[in-house]
């Protein structure tokens, strides 16, 4: 039973798949019809009709054949196929042929996107031509109307255009056979090679009319403006040179030759319409020039600074050799009291080397100067270069002499730090007699000689002639360490001293009862007598630690009570 109604289901789905499949397909096969229909029913002979009233002649009749023929094969011989192949597909459906419908429709709707490309082709390439012909029959006048604008002009100004003007009057001619080409082509009906004349024409008239906007300025740029100029450089460093200045260096009259040859070049490009470069050519003549004044002028100003600064500089200089003088002898004074360095009496033999080549070479400009055979600026850039030499040096001066003052500065220094350690030293000395200790460990001695020892080496150094500061300061740095470990050796000793009399004077409560506590009591004093404060107060914790734990804290909290109450 279970298995019938499976097979009654399975058969039941199997038929509603059926039905679906084929309203499916048929729909498609609707569309496609539509398709056909809408492709049958495009206004291709209308857009055929308008080519008929241009001039079928020559190419447009040649276009207007293959564009009905090509029409006549759609209609006639495409679309009809493609009506069979859906009557086919409706005969496979029918004898549910569904795989095989299924590849003719794909079949029949990539032959209808192949109509619809062509049909599109054909309208597209139909309004090309009639627009074209509108377009160029538009814009052909107003060439025309460009073009006797330009005649006009090169008629009116003809002696402004110089040796180009036959050459405009040239292009302007053949411009005038483009017209009658143009004519001839639209009469022949070849109206898409009409519309590349017109395209032609429009480029060739917006060179020219550009020609001639730029060919007078620039005629006037290199008849009359550039040579004007070159004849202005000229006078100009003809009058400087009767003046005394020197500008062998400027080539000036090679230079403005090639600038004349410069202009002739521009002038046979204008005549051969070479325009664009020709404003290149004119601009780098501008420049040039440019550049051909400045020179001019910073020889004036040249000339000006070295009037005005060399007296300046030399004053300088004189004013720097003084100071050296004086430095000098500053320094033969300061090594009769202090040491100096390697290092700074060549940095002051280098200052002096340099002091005697920069008045050297001084004295030379000033030579130069006076002989007038230099060119002021060559001058000028010797005397700046001079001046930041001079500069350099009298830093290095500067420095030189501040590291003099210094010395006397680091030995004053160094006395007071003198001062200073020796009084630590006496305040370490007095806490020891404060403190009323039986005694000194022999290390401590060893070590308070030290400290005096190095304090001694101080100020021997400090009382040398010349006076070495270097030594100096290695031997303040040694004394230093000295003293204060001193220091804080007698800080430590005469704390440990006094914690342990006092330790000891805790544990006496206990030395009848313990004999134990009397015996390291005993030995705690001996220590104490023998100036072994550490060991001492070492063995006296340990007494009264034994019979009393913490005791220890308690002294010294003690101790720390009394000490801030003395204080």
């Amino acid at each position: 039973m279970e298995i019938a109604w499976i097979v009654l289901l399975l058969s039941a789905g199997a038929i509603i798949y059926n039905q679906w499949q084929r309203k499916r397909m048929y729909r498609e096969i609707d569309r496609l019809e539509e398709w056909k229909i809408s492709l049958m029913n495009r206004p291709v002979p209308d857009e055929l009709a308008k080519v008929k009233q241009l001039n079928m002649t020559g190419e447009t009749e040649q276009l207007f054949e293959r564009w009905r023929q090509q029409w006549d094969d759609i209609v006639a011989v495409k679309l009809p196929d493609v009506e069979e192949k859906l009557f086919d597909a409706e005969q496979l459906l029918d004898r549910y042929r569904y795989r095989r419908a299924a590849r003719l429709l794909e079949q029949i709707e990539d032959d209808l996107r192949r109509l619809e490309g062509e049909v599109h082709e054909i309208i597209h390439e139909v309004n090309e031509l009639i627009g074209s012909e509108e377009q160029s029959r538009v814009e052909i006048e107003e060439l025309r109307a460009l073009h006797r604008e330009a005649k006009k002009n090169l008629l009116a100004y003809r002696y402004t255009f110089g040796a180009a003007a036959d050459p405009l009057d040239a292009r302007l001619t053949e411009v005038e056979r483009q017209f009658q080409r143009f004519a001839e082509l639209t009469e022949a009906g070849n109206y898409l090679a009409a519309r590349d004349v017109v395209l032609a024409l429009k480029e060739e008239l917006s060179r020219l009319s550009v020609m001639m906007e730029d060919v007078p300025a620039l005629l006037g740029e290199c008849q009359t403006s550039l040579p004007a100029q070159l004849a202005e450089l000229a006078d100009g460093y003809r009058e400087m040179e009767q003046s005394g200045y020197i500008l062998d260096h400027l080539q000036m009259e090679r230079t403005l030759q090639e600038k004349r040859e410069k202009i002739d070049q521009c002038l046979a490009m204008i005549s051969e319409l070479r325009v664009e470069e020709a404003k290149e050519a004119v601009s780098e003549l501008k420049e040039e020039l440019e550049a051909l004044y400045d020179s001019l002028e910073n020889e004036v100003l040249a000339h000006q600074y070295v009037q005005t600064e060399m007296p300046r500089i030399g004053g300088m200089i004189a004013e720097l050799v003084a100071e050296a003088k004086e430095t000098e002898a500053e320094a033969l004074f300061v090594q009769q009291s202090y040491h100096l360095s390697p290092s700074d009496l060549d940095k002051y033999r280098s200052i002096e080397k340099q002091l005697h080549q920069l008045q050297k070479r001084f004295l030379l400009l000033e030579g130069r100067a006076a002989e007038a055979k230099t060119a002021y600026s060559l001058l000028k850039e010797e005397l700046d270069q001079l001046v930041g030499q001079m500069s350099m040096m009298k830093e290095e001066h500067e420095q030189f002499r501040t590291m003099l003052q210094t010395l006397r500065k680091d030995e004053l220094v160094a006395r007071e730090k003198l001062d200073d350690m020796r009084k630590k030293l006496a305040e370490a000395l007095r806490l020891v007699q404060k403190s009323r200790l039986p005694g000194l460990p022999e290390p401590y001695s060893l070590e308070l000689a030290e400290a005096k020892r190095r304090l001694q080496t101080v100020a021997a150094r400090l009382d040398e002639k010349p006076l070495d500061m270097a030594a100096v300061d290695r031997a303040i740095e040694e004394a230093k360490t000295a003293v204060g470990q001193l220091y804080e050796r007698t800080i430590g000793m005469i704390e440990q001293a006094t914690l342990a009399e006092r330790t000891i004077q805790y544990g006496n409560r206990y030395r009848r009862r313990y004999p134990s506590v009397r015996k390291k009591l005993e030995e705690a004093e001996s220590l104490f007598r023998h100036y072994e404060y550490e060991e001492a107060l070492r063995q006296a914790v340990a007494a009264v630690e034994d019979v009393e734990p913490g005791a220890f804290d308690r002294v010294q909290r003690l101790w720390q009570e009394d000490s801030g109450r003395e204080s």
